[in-house]
């Protein structure tokens, strides 16, 4: 079942970010760990919840009332994905200086591995 709310969460987002263009509407997911060997689609979220990682991020004012705050491209963890952030359950194998993990220089990317 949570697993069903998660991919509708995802997939609405989905939806919200293509039809509205530019004007982003901020997604959230679900705070609880990915099921194992779930293979969820990105959604743009202003926050990473738990049990998740995200492959990039950009800063937008579609999260704050005041300012610029950054938007992640949220998904689930899985062994292969060069990801931003290492999350519990995770080890890395190699790493990658890339612009794409930061909002001000460079970030470092992994390639992720599950323990």
């Amino acid at each position: 079942m949570l697993r069903s709310k998660l991919r509708s969460l995802l997939l609405g987002a989905g939806t919200v970010t293509v039809m509205l263009g530019t004007a982003l509407a901020p997604a959230t997911a679900a705070a609880a760990a990915p099921a194992p060997g779930d293979v969820s689609p990105a959604a743009l979220s202003c926050t990473v919840p738990r049990g998740y990682t995200y492959t990039s991020v950009s800063l937008t004012t579609t999260c704050s009332t005041s300012g610029l705050s950054p938007l992640y491209n949220v998904v689930a963890p899985r062994t292969g994905l060069w990801a931003c952030t290492v999350p519990a359950g995770f080890t890395y194998t190699a790493t990658s200086s890339t612009i794409v993990c930061s909002t001000s220089g460079l970030g470092t990317s992994y390639l992720l591995r599950a323990l």
